[in-house]
């Protein structure tokens, strides 16, 4: 019998074969040939994008310790690279086939493969991955179409990268769903630059889940009525979140929600205007969905808005469009193989029925690697989270009956304080990565302890340096060499994150239900503001002329009075507040919160470890008093963590 078998071998179960090879446990993997989708976009040579998620977050702790310069957002063919490489390290290890059946009994699993082989396990480890329609488009589609118009029924980040590669070719867009919550992938915070995912400061949330909900949520809860905001000008974007009826407030946000990420046009500029030909061929395309509907090249339609299916056209204001391709957007399915309990009864996959999306309570020593997602960051935070949960759970009995023995009150209580009553939902694995790295490792034991925290600087890595996976192997039974060396250079890079902490701790002193509007007193706002497109139209013109150049296209542009109508209808409202965007900036906003990112900063530098004496002269009483509630966070017990 084999101890553990690992079926499907891609990017997700690389953390748990390292730690098998450390512990010598005995395993094995049964993985078909080499068909995710990493493979089918390299075959069809469609691996020409960017990643919508860090450097840091993208890649294992254990690949950074070696490589890590700068944070940055990696392209599409060097994270395919990143997965040839270690497959080539472990091939010898694959049984090339594939499995169709696994029958569940309590003491071990047999496993059927399509070759007709059959073995037998005592745990066994899934890790097949998602399918869905959407990548198959992503590899079939010819993008060197030009003038035609496509219908796409929802919006996610697959759809806006097919956007990036349609627009620039004259094509139009015509979004027909529910509302989306896009966000900017790179923000200037105070004079410091971020990637999305490092600005989440997730435990934060210890302190007041209102308030880092009202921050976090802040670019998409639709609450502010500035004009400048990209949905005041088309509200057609806000989201209908109505399927989350009786959704938890403890956790903020809660799992389930779809955040699309983008090269806002000003800073795609600024990192790419340089050498935009070689930026194009690398990867590095332009995916703007805010300048897109500025400039009337896709627009936003009602999802009740007409459509004839079989004429191929789609009816609005007051103009029948025909159209040339419908997109339909689709939800993401695990690729499970059929799973028998005891032999007879078929499993039914049910998200919220498994315990950190890992622990199937309906199966025995069945694990599920990979299947939870990130609204924002890399799979890789999460896989290599649960791949050290796994990896206890395979080889320390103790910690396998401390989970097991009160499986199903777990599952209970985490799903109560992450989804409320709300009814099961086709996203439901979608979570904020930072929450879930921090649940992991407080389960497992490697978790950083607010009583460790001796100076400003370990305070402030506590709270502002974001959850990545590394944060946690840093010490304790999975400690990697070279984290402390790590940490370091990315504390260098973000200036120790204390723009993050300042945000945050300006945050505390406001009223929950005033953040929407403070959020929206800077001279640059952290997402979607719309003051800064206009001005960048000729370096869009520039940029599609490059596009075309890279591709090798012609595109004739001849004038389309229909969709120019049909633009003017759905930029209505954007024309009319427009008259109201103002330049409002509050100077006494950002002046004083420059201020403290420099005060923290010489705090830091300063202290010999007791900073208490810094903070009492020289930061206001409203800062010390939040720096005081950080030591004793008030919404720091997770029922589902309890023994």
């Amino acid at each position: 019998m084999i101890e553990v078998c690992i079926i499907g071998f891609g990017f997700s179960a690389i953390p748990l074969v390292r730690e098998l090879e450390r512990t010598k446990t005995d395993y094995q993997i049964i993985s078909a040939d080499n068909d995710s989708v990493w493979d089918k976009l390299d075959k069809s040579g469609n691996l020409d994008f960017n990643l919508v998620s860090s450097y840091q977050t993208s890649f294992y702790s254990f690949d950074l310790v070696k490589n890590y310069e700068k944070d940055y957002y990696p392209t599409g063919k060097q994270f395919y690279e990143m997965h040839k490489r270690w497959r080539a390290v472990y091939e010898d290890r694959i049984i090339r086939d594939f499995v169709v059946k696994i029958d569940n009994f309590k003491d071990h699993s047999l496993i059927t493969t399509s070759s007709g082989r059959i073995l037998e396990a005592k745990s066994v480890v899934i890790a097949t991955g998602f399918g869905r329609q959407m990548n198959s488009f992503l590899n079939d589609f010819d993008f060197n179409v030009s003038n035609k118009t496509f219908v796409l029924g929802g919006m996610g980040d697959s759809a806006n990268l097919i956007l990036a590669k349609l627009i620039p070719n004259n094509n139009k867009v015509i979004i027909r769903g529910n509302g989306f919550m896009p966000l900017d992938q790179q923000n200037n915070i105070w004079g410091k630059r971020f990637t999305l995912d490092q600005t989440e400061a997730h435990n934060f949330r210890y302190i007041s889940h209102e308030k880092y909900n009202e921050l976090i949520m802040g670019p998409t809860n639709n609450k502010s009525t500035n004009p400048s905001l990209l949905w005041n000008q088309f509200p057609l974007i806000k989201r209908d979140c109505s399927w989350k009826k009786g959704h938890s407030d403890n956790s903020s946000p809660g799992h389930g929600l779809v955040w699309i990420k983008y090269w806002p046009i000003d800073e795609y500029c600024r990192n790419f205007g340089a050498d935009l030909e070689g930026s194009i061929s690398k990867g590095y395309l332009l995916n703007d969905i805010a300048m897109w509907l500025h400039t009337g090249k896709v627009i936003l339609v009602p999802p009740d808005t007409p459509i004839d299916f079989e004429n191929k056209s789609v009816t609005y204001a007051g103009i029948e469009r025909r159209f040339d391709q419908y997109i339909k957007g689709d939800a993401e399915k695990p690729r499970l193989p059929e799973i028998l309990i005891d032999g007879v009864t078929p499993y039914e996959y049910l998200y919220r029925d498994n315990f950190m999306g890992v622990i199937p309570q309906n199966l025995n020593n069945i694990y599920l690697l990979g299947y939870t997602r990130p609204l924002t960051g890399g799979l890789a935070n999460i896989t290599e989270m649960q791949s050290l949960f796994i990896h206890k759970l395979l080889t320390q009995p103790k910690f396998h009956s401390h989970i097991h023995h009160n499986l199903s009150e777990r599952i209970t209580a985490y799903n109560q304080y992450y989804y409320g009553n709300s009814e099961p939902f086709k996203t439901d694995h979608t979570i904020l990565y930072g929450f879930y790295t921090e649940d992991i490792a407080r389960l497992i034991g490697i978790d950083h302890k607010l009583s460790e925290c001796k100076s400003l600087k370990d305070l402030i890595f506590y709270y502002a340096f974001p959850n990545n996976a590394y944060k946690y192997r840093l010490k304790g039974e999975y400690a990697i060499d070279g984290i402390e060396e790590l940490i370091e250079k990315v504390n260098r890079d973000y200036d120790n994150y204390i723009s993050i902490f300042v945000l945050f701790l300006n945050a505390g002193y406001i009223k929950t239900e005033n953040l929407a509007e403070w959020l929206h007193k800077s001279k640059h706002f952290l997402f979607n503001d719309m003051r800064y497109k206009e001005e960048y139209r000729a370096f869009l013109d520039d940029y599609i002329n490059a596009y075309r150049r890279v591709k090798n296209i012609s595109v004739d542009e001849s004038v389309d009075e229909e969709w120019d109508s049909m633009v003017s209808e759905a930029c209505k409202v954007r024309d009319r507040v427009a008259t109201a965007v103002e330049d409002n900036i509050d100077d006494s906003f950002d002046n004083d919160t420059f201020t403290a990112v420099k005060l923290v900063s010489s705090l830091i530098e300063s202290s010999d470890g007791d900073y208490s004496k810094y903070i009492k002269s020289e930061l206001d009483s409203k800062r010390i008093h939040v720096i005081k509630s950080l030591w004793e966070p008030v919404e720091y017990d997770l029922p589902y963590l309890c023994d």
